[in-house]
């Protein structure tokens, strides 16, 4: 008997599940997402004389991309939505550096991707 009153109770746990899910409707929301405002990059000199110490002061990155060529260090920082120099707020940034020891860091190239 104990065994049939479990499968009694699981029975109508599952009709009324069945109940439940059939009474209800679903309806789709639009949610309008603010644009965000983009990381604010450091002002940075295309100059082969400049060391940054990227590690100490650059922001979080949508995307980096560390690699070497030969003995040079290389890193690719991608940010989505970003504030440069005088470019146009909100774009899409690439900053490239080389380094020979890892630790400071020269750029040496500087890309805005327009969409």
């Amino acid at each position: 008997m104990p065994n049939l009153a479990r499968k009694l109770t699981a029975a109508w746990l599952v009709t009324a599940s069945i109940a439940l899910l059939s009474a209800c409707q679903t309806t789709s929301i639009g949610v309008k997402v603010a644009t965000p405002d983009g990381v604010e990059i450091p002002f940075m000199k295309n100059a082969a004389t400049e060391c940054y110490f990227l590690d100490d002061f650059m922001p979080v990155p949508d995307r980096l991309v560390t690699g070497k060529h030969g003995s040079i260090g290389l890193r690719y920082y991608s940010y989505n939505s970003a504030n440069y120099k005088d470019w146009d707020p909100r774009r899409k940034v690439i900053l490239s550096f080389y380094s020979l020891d890892n630790r400071c860091w020269s750029l040496f190239e500087e890309y805005m991707v327009t969409r």
